[in-house]
């Protein structure tokens, strides 16, 4: 079995996520997971925080 060298598949890009959308996406996630973990520390009022910045970042999506 030989490889070619110097050849590639081209990468297909198919966005689920509009590029603008993204910023707002990935800050929502990030405040989930956030949120998730101080909650398993037992951290109820930084996880309520990271909650709130999560609906922002969500909000930010549905008005815009």
């Amino acid at each position: 079995m030989t490889a070619t060298q110097g050849r590639t598949a081209p990468i297909q890009v198919n966005p689920s996520i509009p590029a603008h959308h993204l910023a707002a996406v990935l800050a929502a996630f990030n405040a989930a997971n956030l949120a998730a973990s101080y909650i398993e520390r037992g951290n109820i009022a930084a996880a309520r925080r990271k909650m709130v910045q999560a609906r922002a970042s969500v909000n930010q999506l549905v008005e815009g």
